[in-house]
């Protein structure tokens, strides 16, 4: 009875043993991969990952000057053309965003791709260009702004004297306000850094340091500055200094005094002249 019983469970161990090798043959096959994890879909992962590592190379490339709006435009755009497709493909009823993503806690594919588009988006990169049929070009206060931005840095770079820093601050003067300007009507706060383009606030910060800290210019606008403050000072105290004089000055003080006694003077002639009558 015992040796019935130890050759049955013999015999289910080796029929499950079977099995699973069955199963796992089956599962490794392409036919049965190709029905779980359409092979479509792995080829288009498969450019969304180089377009991902391209993206990503191209950002830290180009990180220092800020430059990875204009920079990494071509490679933005396969980058989330690769993750649409990745979303909408479907084959044979499946999706391929139900086979890769949001099917585990890693969800590798989804954290990759908004971790790649966080950078992109806190740099307002969109803001560089005009879309047009989703087709991105410079849009045209971009195009402006690096027009007027490279005209002040040939400027300086042409005027520069370490000798005399007042030289390069006179002769670039009208360039550095025409930039500074233009930058400040790409915004509607004082700051801009929610709705400019990163590349474009990058330049005008780096420009802005060469010209206070590098070259010292902002001391030639000084004199003009405290000519005006003390000029606004100097309106704003008029009104105080009337009053002060009108209150306390010897003349105008004395004027009631004066009336009173002229009135006084007056009543007297009058009582006179009633009396010689």
């Amino acid at each position: 009875m015992f040796s019935l019983y130890s050759y049955n469970l013999k015999a289910d161990i080796l029929s499950v043993e079977q099995r699973l090798k069955k199963l796992s043959t089956s599962l490794n096959s392409d036919s049965n991969l190709e029905f779980l994890y359409p092979k479509k879909c792995f080829e288009i992962l498969e450019s969304f990952s180089h377009s991902a590592s391209n993206l990503t190379m191209c950002s830290i490339l180009n990180a220092r000057p800020v430059r990875l709006c204009e920079k990494c435009i071509d490679k933005y755009v396969t980058f989330h053309n690769r993750y649409e497709e990745l979303l909408k493909t479907v084959i044979n009823g499946t999706t391929c965003s139900s086979v890769l993503i949001s099917n585990d806690r890693l969800d590798v594919v989804l954290q990759y791709h908004n971790s790649i588009l966080e950078i992109w988006d806190k740099g307002n990169c969109n803001s560089c260009f005009d879309w047009n049929g989703g087709v991105p070009t410079l849009s045209n206060d971009t195009k402006h702004f690096n027009k007027l931005f490279n005209e002040t840095m040939k400027c300086l770079i042409n005027n520069f004297d370490p000798k005399n820093n007042a030289t390069v601050c006179e002769k670039c003067m009208q360039y550095y306000m025409q930039l500074n300007t233009f930058y400040s009507t790409l915004s509607t706060d004082a700051i801009g850094v929610d709705s400019i383009c990163m590349d474009v606030v990058d330049s005008m910060n780096s420009t802005r340091s060469i010209w206070s800290k590098t070259l010292n210019c902002c001391k030639l606008r000084i004199s003009p500055e405290v000519v005006f403050l003390f000029s606004a000072g100097l309106i704003s105290f008029l009104p105080l200094i009337f009053y002060m004089s009108v209150r306390y000055c010897g003349p105008i003080r004395d004027l009631p005094k004066v009336l009173r006694e002229s009135r006084f003077k007056q009543t007297i002639l009058r009582s006179v002249n009633s009396r010689e009558d």
